[in-house]
């Protein structure tokens, strides 16, 4: 099947069934897109018809997005745009709509208008029970909905003390596995954890990259036990060689060791740092710990490799030649532990969950996707026949979790023999923003899978200047976004006017650098730049070009906002740092 070009988005024609990508920028125009196609699914609108079709209501078109903020704010504009659409239809004044409403009014016969009216101000009223939901808020709805399909409980609680449980689940992991052990056996935990708090914070962790997506395949694990009796062989197999390479190491041995560096015999074994090692040795032939890479340089090989020829002779490098071979191939246990802890612990954690019908935040999300693979699609049938068409906003941050479900509702047959549809909306540069949450493999995935990608070409929120300047770094660029292409916009909203500053229009960009005679230290580079800013932010308040709380300075860290913020107070500018945790 050939892949899909992008192209234009006229939001009269785009189909409203099958998977439709549209890629829009910020200011664009995402929600008034969203909005527009709410109201053709309120109208059952084809563009190749001239009479409205099956009209779908609030209850029946889902609409996800990831704050419950953000579902208030759609709900309310898609609720004004149905009662503006539905005063259109009834009272055909032109003066009550965009090009968008007379468009579509025109294609409709005028003996469906009255029809049109009375749906749209029907779902107006009905936008109090529309399906919208931030993505965590729908999946827990699904779960409880579709109890018998998703084998959920119809009642579970939302869990307050996550970690609690979590700690408590590995204290009897722990005393599972690690309590009975005897005192040699303890020094296998070592490179594990010294306490089942320690354990958590390394799992959490593993989790932690775990969840991002679902598994592919099961790790084959090794119990504890068995890891523990091979790292125990070994323990022993060291100590039969430790004790006589200790007991080999003598002062007689020293010595010829100091000659041979004094010599010349043994190269790179510097005065000062064959002080050190031997120190070291000593110590360890008393019963102290030492590391392999200390260890090593007395013994027989290495000593022969430096030049020292005559070391093959000698017992006790022999000794401690066998000993570092022992060690190198000591059995990676810390490893081997961790895998199975992770594994075994979050599964009693799972069941500990369901066990008091309780639920956390990821649950949500992974338990509708397990519920969606399994058994014979019968929730993925009964959840798109609620929901007919999906209409996805802010999807550049969608997970594998989520996508994974929403693909397997509106996918298949569904798609195409009863005109489900899925609609996904987003800004597809800022899928690279793994920081929270957003996945690129997804979104290109998601790409891939589309039938149609769509673009919104117009910037309505900003100067001409800026969206030039804009297009024109990033088209100057090499892959700016990895392998998310970068669409450029042109500025469509002649009312956005440039700073005036003394009633002169400012430019829309400006790279500032300062010349410095050699290359300054980060603290000096802070300071000047700093200052730079501040000044320049002073001179706009004093020209009255702008207040303090329409500007806004974009740090990479603390630091930076530290000298910021020092600069701005030297001059009696307060500001806030939105980024502070206290």
């Amino acid at each position: 099947m050939t892949k899909p070009s992008s192209q234009p988005l006229n939001p009269l024609t785009l189909p409203l069934s099958g998977l439709q990508l549209i890629e829009a920028s910020a200011g664009t125009g995402k929600t008034w897109t969203l909005a527009a196609l709410y109201v053709r699914l309120v109208l059952g609108h084809m563009s190749a018809s001239k009479q409205p079709g099956l009209a779908l209501y609030p209850p029946q078109i889902l609409v996800m997005t990831f704050t419950e903020a953000a579902t208030a704010e759609l709900r309310e504009r898609i609720r004004a745009r149905l009662a503006q659409a539905a005063k259109y239809f009834q009272a055909g004044d032109d003066a009550l709509a965009d090009d968008f409403l007379c468009a579509l009014h025109s294609e409709l016969e005028p003996s469906s208008w009255p029809e049109c009216s009375a749906r749209l101000d029907l779902a107006a009223q009905w936008m109090d029970e529309a399906a919208i939901f931030t993505i965590h808020g729908w999946s827990s709805r699904m779960l409880k909905t579709h109890a018998f399909d998703s084998a959920s409980l119809f009642t579970q609680t939302r869990l307050e003390d996550s970690e609690q449980l979590k700690l408590s689940v590995v204290q009897d992991y722990w005393r599972k596995w690690f309590y009975a052990l005897d005192a040699d056996t303890l020094a296998a935990l070592d490179g594990l954890a010294d306490t089942p708090r320690t354990l958590l914070t390394k799992l959490k962790e593993r989790w932690r990259v775990a969840e991002r997506a679902p598994a592919t395949e099961v790790p084959a694990l090794t119990a504890p036990d068995v890891a523990l009796a091979e790292w125990s062989r070994w323990q022993q197999q060291r100590q039969a060689l430790e004790a006589p390479a200790r007991a080999a190491w003598t002062e007689d041995v020293v010595t010829q060791v100091r000659e041979a560096a004094a010599n010349k015999a043994l190269k790179n074994y510097r005065a000062d740092w064959l002080t050190s090692w031997l120190e070291q040795m000593a110590d360890w032939s008393q019963g102290a710990d030492i590391d392999l890479q200390t260890l090593a340089r007395f013994s027989r090989q290495t000593l022969t490799d430096k030049g020292w020829a005559q070391a093959a002779h000698f017992p006790a490098f022999e000794l401690l030649q066998t000993l570092c071979d022992c060690l190198a191939q000591q059995p990676g246990i810390t490893e081997a532990l961790l895998a199975h802890a992770a594994v075994a612990v979050s599964a009693a954690y799972q069941r500990a969950k369901q066990q008091a019908a309780q639920f956390d935040f990821s649950d949500l999300l992974q338990n509708l996707y397990r519920a969606l693979q399994e058994g014979d699609g019968r929730l993925a049938t009964a959840i798109a026949a609620q929901y007919p068409v999906a209409l996805v906003d802010e999807f550049q941050d969608t997970d594998p979790w989520q996508f994974g479900s929403l693909i397997k509702i509106y996918s298949g047959s569904r798609m195409i023999d009863k005109g489900y549809g899925l609609i996904m909306i987003g800004d597809p540069k800022q899928a690279i923003y793994s920081f929270r949450g957003a996945d690129l493999a997804t979104y290109l995935q998601a790409r891939e899978t589309a039938q149609g990608i769509y673009t919104l070409p117009g910037n309505h929120r900003a100067t001409a200047g800026l969206v030039s300047a804009v297009n024109h770094i990033f088209q100057s660029a090499q892959k700016p976004f990895d392998d998310v292409p970068f669409e450029p916009v042109s500025a469509c909203n002649p009312k956005v006017l440039p700073l005036l500053v003394n009633g002169h229009a400012q430019v829309a960009m400006t790279v500032w650098h300062l010349p410095f005679d050699k290359v300054p230290t980060k603290p000096v580079f802070m300071v000047a730049m700093a200052a730079l800013f501040a000044s320049q932010m002073v001179a706009l308040l004093q020209s009255g070009a702008a207040q303090p709380g329409a500007m806004a300075v974009l740090v990479r860290d603390r630091f930076e906002a530290a000298a910021m913020r020092q600069a701005l107070a030297a001059r009696g500018v307060r500001s806030v740092y939105l980024s502070e945790r206290d």
